[in-house]
């Protein structure tokens, strides 16, 4: 099939611009697309996340209504939600996950931080074309001497339904610095919608309050739109499978397709659900972490704060892969 064809655009291209309306206007946008792959929007503006994503024409993402939106200046205690629009990727981090606390809001800073040295490096290999972005993300505080840098790396390819996500988060400051980070991978319609499924290798189940312990039967269901419905979250003690790497698959016989979510347990030890149900949400999240979502000093009471030391270096690592249902025997 590659050669066959006069220029590789036609089956793998990579497209720069600058969004000229709207909450985002002004914002660089990175479109990736694959013949047979996963297609995804990256948001250079917005941590590096990925935003909207297909597989076969079918959107794996979910989009908030708050949509594709510029990055806050110095986000604080909730603003976090109110700039929460979705996306395939949401990275939270990387001072703070979860509940506001100790002077840093909602979910940390990290997706509204603006990547540079954005790069895309086109290849063939094992007879597919493989996409390959990369740029450099960074939280810097001149004053307290913080400075946490991410080079991030995310691979599509043609002919497979495999979307691959690298970070090596660095600490280049001269103190320990706490760096909890949650991947909040979100799911909506047409893939999570009545009759879809969530499974995974759970050991034991913890609902995070009252609202999820009323759910907590039926975490593994799309309940549909529940007018009314408030958010539930558990978090999963999921066992790891080959390699060390833990899975959660979500099955959707209306989307026609099944996704799977894979991550490296050994830096990525912890796992979240999210679950709105509400009009106008209906929204899956899976979410691997390194630390709770009860905010940093929660953790740290606990004995659980992640630290990085000065010059230390983690590397973690996510997929997310789709198949047809009507094609099992695709390789994923």
């Amino acid at each position: 099939m590659i050669g066959d064809v006069a220029n590789l655009d036609q089956l793998a291209s990579a497209t720069a611009s600058v969004v000229s309306d709207g909450p985002a206007a002004g914002c660089r946008a990175l479109d990736l697309r694959v013949w047979e792959g996963i297609d995804v929007r990256l948001l250079p503006d917005r941590g590096f996340d990925p935003g909207a994503a297909w597989f076969r024409g079918v959107p794996v993402g979910w989009t908030s209504a708050v949509g594709e939106r510029a990055p806050l200046d110095r986000p604080r205690d909730m603003d976090w939600i109110d700039a929460f629009g979705g996306g395939l990727v949401a990275t939270c981090g990387l001072r703070n996950v979860g509940a506001p606390s100790e002077g840093h809001g909602l979910h940390g800073a990290f997706s509204h931080q603006r990547a540079r040295e954005v790069r895309v490096e086109r290849a063939v290999e094992d007879g597919a074309v493989v996409l390959r972005a990369s740029a450099t993300i960074a939280e810097v505080s001149a004053l307290l001497d913080v400075h946490l840098e991410v080079q991030r790396t995310l691979t599509t390819r043609t002919g497979q339904g495999r979307l691959e996500l690298v970070d090596v988060t660095r600490n280049r400051g001269a103190a320990p610095e706490p760096a909890p980070v949650l991947y909040h991978v979100n799911v909506g319609a047409p893939v999570w919608s009545p009759g879809a499924t969530l499974s995974l290798d759970a050991r034991a189940t913890h609902p995070r309050d009252e609202a999820a312990v009323a759910g907590a039967a039926s975490w593994g269901r799309a309940p549909g739109v529940e007018p009314g419905a408030g958010e539930r979250v558990f978090e999963h003690e999921v066992a790891p499978g080959a390699g060390g790497w833990a899975s959660a698959t979500v099955t959707s016989p209306a989307a026609g397709i099944e996704l799977t979510l894979r991550w490296d347990a050994a830096t990525l030890p912890r796992f979240h659900q999210w679950v709105h149900p509400a009009p106008g949400i209906a929204v899956l999240g899976l979410e691997p972490a390194n630390c709770s979502v009860l905010g940093r000093a929660a953790d740290r009471s606990a004995g659980r704060l992640p630290i990085l030391e000065p010059g230390e270096e983690r590397v973690t690592r996510l997929e997310v892969l789709a198949r047809a249902l009507d094609d099992p025997g695709r390789p994923r």
